[in-house]
Order: C-alpha cells, then sequence, then structure tokens
C-alpha cells in the first residue's frame, strides 16, 4: 500500500517506515474483507463482514445511503479505514503539528492550531490537495482530525467527472464521496452549461443532505467545466481544474 507522508511538524526516527509497515500488516489483516467488500460493490451494501474495522464500514455506509438516497462504495472506503486506524496509532507516539497520510485519492489528517501544511509536489491528486489546503481557511475547525477523499468517473460514466469531500475521518469521506458521485446523471443530447448545470444539481442536493446530516464538512462536484461548492470552499481555488463556474 504506497502512501505519501505529509508532515508539518517533527515524527520520530524511523515513524514513517514503522507506519507503513503498519499499513502493510492492515491490509494483510484485512485482505478477505476487502476482497468481499468489493464484490458486494456491485451489488450493494447488504455484506457481513468479519473484522470489526469492516463491520464498522458496512455500517456507516448505510448511513450514508439512507441520507443521500445513493449506495456508496465499500472497498475503497476500508483502505480509508486503514489510513484513520494508522493514524490513530501514529498518534500515540508522536504529535506533529500536522500530519496526514495520503494514498490513491484519499488523506487522513490531524490538524493543530496555527500549523499549514506545506506546497508537496508528488501529491497523488491535485483536487485532493487542495481540498486539505482549503482547511487553513479561518472559518474551518482546528485541532481535529479528519479525511478526504476524490472520486472520479471514467469517461464513460453517468456520473460526476469528479466529487470531492472533507469528512471527519477519511472512510467517511470516501464513502460519502462514492455516494455522491453516483447521483450526477449524465444528461442527453447537446450538454449545454445549463444543462451541466442543472445535472450536477442531484449531487448537490445529495452532498446538502449528507452535509445536513453532519456526514461531510464540505464538497465539490465539477462536471464538463462546471462545479458545485458544498460548505466553506472556495471555488477559486479549484479553477486550475478547468471549472469556469461555481455557485
Amino acid at each position: 500500500m504506497a502512501v505519501t507522508l505529509l508532515c508539518a511538524g517533527e515524527l520520530p526516527d524511523g515513524e514513517g517506515t514503522r507506519l507503513r509497515q503498519r499499513l502493510t500488516v492492515l491490509r494483510a489483516k484485512h485482505a478477505a474483507d476487502r476482497t468481499l467488500l468489493a464484490q458486494s460493490d456491485e451489488a450493494g451494501t447488504d455484506v457481513l463482514a468479519q473484522t470489526p474495522l469492516a463491520r464498522d464500514v458496512v455500517t456507516a455506509a448505510h448511513a450514508v445511503a439512507g441520507a443521500s438516497g445513493s449506495t456508496p462504495l465499500l472497498a475503497a472506503a476500508l483502505d480509508a479505514a486503514l489510513m484513520d486506524e494508522a493514524l490513530s496509532e501514529t498518534l500515540e507516539a508522536a504529535s506533529p503539528d500536522r500530519f496526514g497520510i495520503a494514498h490513491d485519492k484519499g488523506i487522513a489528517f490531524v490538524l493543530a492550531q496555527g500549523a499549514l501544511f506545506p506546497d508537496i509536489p508528488d501529491m497523488p491528486d491535485g483536487m485532493t490537495f487542495e481540498l486539505l489546503r482549503s482547511l487553513d481557511a479561518p472559518i474551518a475547525l482546528k485541532g481535529e482530525r479528519g479525511g478526504v477523499a476524490v472520486v472520479t468517473a471514467p469517461n464513460w460514466s453517468a456520473s460526476a467527472e469528479a466529487v470531492g469531500v472533507v469528512a471527519r475521518s477519511a472512510s467517511l469521506a470516501q464513502l460519502c464521496a462514492s455516494a455522491i458521485e453516483k447521483t450526477v446523471s449524465r444528461p442527453d443530447g447537446e450538454l449545454s452549461p445549463e444543462v451541466v448545470w442543472d445535472a450536477l444539481g442531484d449531487g448537490a442536493r445529495a452532498a446538502s443532505a449528507l452535509r445536513s446530516a453532519g456526514y461531510l464538512k464540505s464538497a465539490v462536484l465539477t462536471f464538463r467545466g462546471r462545479g458545485r461548492a458544498i460548505g466553506p470552499i472556495d471555488g477559486d481555488r479549484l479553477l486550475r481544474f478547468g471549472v469556469s463556474s461555481w455557485r
């Protein structure tokens, strides 16, 4: 499980290596459940996981589905939950000003008052990093843990091109992002700016419902050069992704 460590403080010598090794152990421990959850992604969230962590992911998935009206994906959420678990263990060994674990298009992080994440050129995904940096705004809560996830749709998908979510954990962010992404339908006919904007409406409503229910803090949706922002996110931060119109 390749990870990028984002650290604005100090970790004890060798802690980064130990963290990566711990993630490898966790992934092996949950390998059977991940296979099971990946299979269930084709059929829904009715799956009997074996490990407590995987069962927690399934329980959270049911809650997200109930709030959004859309079924999230489980396997990627379990990967994110492993980062949440490793983050908890790391924080028992050290107290860096800010620390993050990044894998694929997800991050598990801890915030500290007054500390900023530095620019990191090898960040796995640009939108993910911009969402992370948006937490430096004065409106963001400090001194707490959370997660960021970005779900990107393939060209053939009938969903949003990208959905980004900030939530109180990486696994919950992943569940919310995949649920929202499924709600954006591809319109028939010409994809005019107005039609695309309306298509984003269902996703924005799902994101708003999840935010009202307390499952996410903020979200962004992009589709065909248009975007919607939910919560304390400045859309101007994401203009470099070619999104020219935000509300």
